[in-house]
């Protein structure tokens, strides 16, 4: 069996973690998005994949290349135009066999998730799982276990069923969905329902993980989930005094320095210099090379390749892009908050920092819960932060 990777668009309303790459390579536990996708394909014995590229399609082709060293071998399509997802598919049409599977590569999904959906005897289907927050997804009305309808973000719910967007199909999917897609009907879901009229579409409920990311505060969520799942092996230098307590992942070259205490779950990456007398708490990634002074907290965080925290500084439930480097004192203070994202304000109850990649912010900066700061701006010595700072903008 062959999977259809949907990776083409540009996540616009995950800016600015998409302001330099595709929303799928953007890492939740030290690794990009698709990468946790195509590991659980693989565990299942998928290996043939097809990827649909379509905004900065050499960062994911230059990171997967052939699909060799992930246990996969991987072929390329692009979407010029991002139309929808029926679209995507449609441009991938002369690469698929009979039956096949569709997964969007902006999801976390677990291995028992593609298994629930890939071991069906019946084609078409599509894999549901039940959401405390329906009204961000398509609501899916079943009967019988067979798809009556989805119901795109549902004002009052009814099932709290969702659409994952993962999907066991064959050739009717494109039997149907031609005069559909040609008509302008774009998204999968449409297509689906109308192919409900002629036959039966399996509903399959999953046990399995999946995770979504719609907004930048939810990688967090991506991120703990994929927590959740990493093993436990410490190398690197670990000097006197530094404490573990739970799951920790230690790359190499990393070097620990007395006092520290680290409460998994956390991965902390290759060529890091952390401490001493540094707190990482749960729910914490850290990338490559990442540098954290003395008496600095991190938890419930994000941090990318690449960034350095001044000693004395305060990081909770953020999310910190690549190369970004953060002064001394650094607070970022988390809590309830209304973010603005594509013109639409959103109540989120916990959030830190949103920062881009290649941001400078000097000492003594304080950035009050759901700011959200664009790629490689310059902010001066303490400065207090709130609402959306635009791309490489300077703060004074």
């Amino acid at each position: 069996m062959k999977a259809v990777l949907l990776a083409a668009g540009k996540g616009a309303r995950m800016w600015p973690f998409t302001a330099y790459k595709p929303k799928g390579m953007i890492p939740v536990a030290n690794k990009p998005i698709l990468e946790h996708v195509i590991a659980a394909l693989v565990e299942n014995n998928v290996r043939e994949i097809v990827m649909v590229v379509g905004y900065q399609p050499e960062r994911i082709m230059s990171y997967f290349e052939d699909g060799k060293k992930f246990g996969a071998r991987m072929d390329y399509v692009s979407q010029m135009k991002q139309l929808g997802t029926a679209h995507a598919l449609w441009e991938a049409r002369s690469k698929i066999d009979d039956r096949f599977v569709v997964l969007n590569g902006s999801n976390v999904v677990n291995a028992q998730a593609v298994a629930d959906l890939v071991h069906q005897d019946e084609a078409p289907a599509v894999l549901i799982t039940e959401s405390e927050t329906p009204t961000k997804y398509g609501e899916v009305i079943e009967r019988n276990g067979y798809l009556e309808r989805i119901v795109e973000k549902p004002t009052e719910p009814v099932s709290h069923l969702i659409n994952t967007g993962m999907y066991l199909l064959d050739k009717s999917f494109f039997e149907v969905g031609e005069p559909l897609i040609r008509e302008g009907k774009y998204d999968i879901p449409n297509i689906l329902q109308h192919l409900a009229t002629q036959e039966r579409v399996k509903v399959v409920r999953t046990a399995g993980k999946w995770a979504d990311a719609l907004y930048p505060w939810d990688l967090l969520k991506l991120n703990a989930s994929a927590l959740a799942d990493i093993g436990e092996g410490r190398a690197g230098r670990i000097e006197k005094d530094v404490h573990f307590q739970g799951k920790v992942l230690v790359g190499d070259g990393t070097t620990i320095r007395s006092g520290t205490y680290i409460n998994g779950p956390a991965i902390i990456a290759e060529g890091c210099e952390i401490g001493p007398q540094v707190v990482i708490n749960p729910s914490t990634s850290i990338g490559k090379n990442v540098r954290i002074g003395p008496f600095t907290e991190v938890k419930d965080s994000i941090l990318m390749d690449d960034v350095s925290i001044g000693s004395g500084s305060v990081v909770a439930n953020s999310v910190i892009g690549k190369g970004s480097n953060l002064g001394t004192r650094f607070t970022s203070l988390s809590g309830a908050a209304s973010v603005e994202v594509e013109g639409e304000w959103h109540r989120v109850e916990t959030v830190g920092s949103l920062i881009g990649d290649d941001v400078v912010i000097a000492g003594g900066v304080v950035v009050e819960p759901g700011t959200i700061v664009g790629a490689k701006c310059n902010v001066g010595a303490m400065v207090r932060l709130r609402g959306n700072v635009p791309n490489g903008s300077t703060v004074v």
